[in-house]
């Protein structure tokens, strides 16, 4: 298995990994970092994005030139519906055109399935949180257990990510994951300081 965080430099993957093991060591909770290369392939939306274009695309060339034959304007939409097809799915294009909302849900639903393999699977029972960072996307998720969200207000959390990608955007993504695994190794000592 590739390790993520091959996509940060040395020295950012060595201040990543620092955070990380200040955050453990300050807190009893099990702290779990995650960080994926993607939420999803989102393999499907080029194909969309490439059959609109076409169609639009033909049916302007159709308005603007009826006498064009039939077999003409579906050779043009076939051949334009590859092309786009091909060029979107290049990956710096395919991710941004993914609208928002579509990135939001794939990241839930891959920091879940991170979450229980991760946190839940963590024997002993222990209060646990997991920081979930999808790279691509620029964005992070935590999930707690029910022990941490009982003791830590679920704002203090929305407010770690808001910051993180906030900061992730404005000042590269190691900045804002140092500044989240910090932030949440300290909420953690607090509520659940080592015994």
């Amino acid at each position: 298995m590739v390790d993520p965080l091959h996509l940060f430099s040395a020295g950012e993957r060595e201040r990543i990994r620092a955070a990380v093991e200040e955050a453990r060591h300050g807190t009893r909770a099990h702290f779990s970092l995650v960080a994926a290369p993607a939420s999803d392939h989102y393999s499907w939306f080029p194909v969309v994005w490439a059959a609109i274009a076409a169609l639009v695309a033909t049916g302007v060339l159709a308005i603007a030139r009826p006498h064009w034959s039939l077999a003409l304007g579906f050779a043009v939409d076939a051949g334009l519906f590859v092309t786009l097809s091909l060029v979107f799915d290049w990956w710096p294009i395919r991710v941004r055109l993914v609208p928002p909302h579509f990135k939001r849900m794939a990241l839930a639903h891959a920091a879940g399935r991170a979450f229980a393999a991760q946190v839940l699977a963590h024997p002993g029972g222990t209060p646990g949180l997991m920081l979930y960072v999808s790279l691509a996307e620029r964005h992070l998720e935590i999930i707690a257990s029910r022990d941490a969200h009982a003791a830590v207000p679920e704002q203090r959390w929305s407010d770690i990510v808001r910051a993180a990608t906030g900061t992730m955007r404005a000042r590269g993504r190691a900045e804002g994951l140092v500044a989240a695994i910090q932030a949440c190794g300290a909420t953690l000592a607090k509520a659940f300081p080592v015994a």
